[in-house]
């Protein structure tokens, strides 16, 4: 029990620090912020190139990459794509919603009550689509700092990402060749814990193992690359359309530049939505590019509206569609149970 409020202490405190580090952002972007001016320059976009990027944004992009999520879960069970678009859309909509990107726990305990899967296999999963995204981040980045040697955009933030998701993919690639062996080290490793502790531990490391082993050929890795590839550019055009709204045109790299410094701003735990490094992301990277404060301002506030918004509408009807049917599942089994029982026991 002691261990449990523990680890209820220590979530709490992340998400108390993850909602703070929003507000210091939310105030490094804004300080110097004509905020009247802001909301006169988001009320002036165009909303038919606005409406292209949510159709790009919530209907494509998401279908890719489902069928990157579903590849990766094959290893585990095969499951319809719609099952999975189910899963990924109320997942997705979860870590808008929640703090500190709790929302990938959210996910994988929905599929896996869904499709009665183990909970730390969909997260080996998760992590496996994360890696592949870090290493496009990755990408993004080094080509970033040949682009901007001087400049003081890329800090400590992008270093530590860099090192997190390159270890990560390194474990991976290394598991997903050497199972057998890795499995033999553990099971000695458990061996030298008391019989419970060695148990417990086993029942929910070997099904987590297993949603990471999911690059198991050259082919495997290649079809989920170009996938990963294919989201990256659905997004990245979702973005440049909502930049159209506003009638901004950057040069490639200060567009690369927007887009690494967003997506970076993902990665920091803050609120919902991103509120804050969202921000002040846009602030900075468009400011490097002649744009206005203000402009910037509202360039991610419109994203943060026109992107996520209806992600998050769709995955909360989904959701509640999901809970309805199972409610009413449940009370028509109950009925059906009873009725069943009222019958027997007539003469």
């Amino acid at each position: 029990m002691l261990t449990r409020d523990t680890a209820g202490l220590k979530s709490l405190s992340y998400k108390l620090f993850s909602l703070l580090l929003g507000v210091l952002f939310v105030y490094l972007a804004v300080r110097q912020v004509n905020l009247s001016e802001a909301l006169r320059v988001l009320g002036s976009l165009d909303l038919w190139w606005l409406l292209a990027g949510t159709l790009i944004y919530l209907l494509l992009a998401p279908s890719v990459r489902t069928l990157r999520w579903r590849r990766i879960l094959r290893n585990q069970k095969a499951l319809s794509f719609g099952e999975t678009l189910t899963a990924f859309l109320v997942g997705q909509m979860a870590v808008y919603v929640l703090p500190a990107r709790t929302g990938e726990l959210y996910r994988a305990h929905f599929l896996g009550q869904r499709a009665k899967m183990s909970r730390s296999g969909v997260v080996g999963s998760i992590i496996v689509e994360r890696t592949l995204d870090g290493m496009i981040l990755l990408a993004m980045m080094s080509l970033l700092f040949l682009l901007f040697p001087q400049s003081q955009f890329l800090g400590i933030t992008a270093l530590v990402t860099a090192l997190v998701f390159l270890i990560l993919a390194a474990f991976i690639v290394f598991y997903s060749f050497a199972a057998s062996g890795t499995h033999r080290v553990i099971d000695k490793a458990l061996g030298f814990l008391p019989q419970n502790i060695g148990q417990s531990i086993d029942l929910r490391l070997k099904p987590f193992l297993k949603g990471i082993r999911a690059i198991t050929s050259t082919k495997t890795l290649l079809v989920l690359g170009l996938y990963t590839i294919c989201a990256w550019l659905l997004e990245a055009s979702a973005l440049s359309l909502v930049l159209q709204s506003f009638s901004i045109s950057l040069t490639l790299s200060g567009f690369v530049l927007v887009y690494a410094l967003s997506v970076l701003a993902t990665v920091i735990p803050s609120g919902p939505g991103y509120i804050g490094p969202y921000q002040y992301a846009f602030v900075l990277s468009l400011g490097a590019s002649g744009i206005s404060p203000e402009t910037a301002l509202a360039v991610s506030l419109a994203v943060q509206l026109s992107l996520f918004g209806p992600v998050i509408v769709v995955g909360l009807v989904l959701l509640w569609r999901d809970q309805l049917r199972t409610r009413w599942s449940r009370t028509g089994g109950a009925s059906s149970r009873k009725k069943n029982t009222s019958e027997a026991e007539l003469p």
